[in-house]
């Protein structure tokens, strides 16, 4: 009998260093998933390198579009009928209605 119960000894410390290393090895790979997600995941590190880079370029979109914002407002406060401009007037009444003689010369200023 004492040959039997030094097997299970035996086969138990078998089945702990066994459970043992799995649980590192499975520790190891979660530690690795989650490392590897965080570094190129959806939300990681990369990802937000990217959305910083999308993030300045719209930034300089919405400037360049302010700006012209900026400049058609300006161009229709010119024709408001408080400040009427006769030579805005002019150009745009001629450029709507084709109204342009050979000797005229235009400059289209956008």
């Amino acid at each position: 009998m004492v040959g039997y119960s030094r097997g299970m000894i035996v086969r138990t410390r078998w089945r702990m260093a066994a459970a043992q290393l799995s649980l590192w090895i499975v520790a190891a790979g979660a530690v690795s998933y989650f490392g590897q997600q965080a570094y190129v995941g959806a939300h990681g590190l990369v990802a937000s390198r990217s959305t910083e880079i999308e993030v300045q370029q719209l930034t300089a979109e919405l400037a360049a579009v302010k700006a012209d914002r900026a400049a058609i407002e300006h161009r229709i406060d010119l024709l408001s009928t408080d400040r009427l401009d006769p030579d805005l007037l002019d150009e745009r009444a001629r450029a709507d209605l084709g109204w342009l003689r050979r000797d005229d010369r235009v400059i289209q200023a956008h």
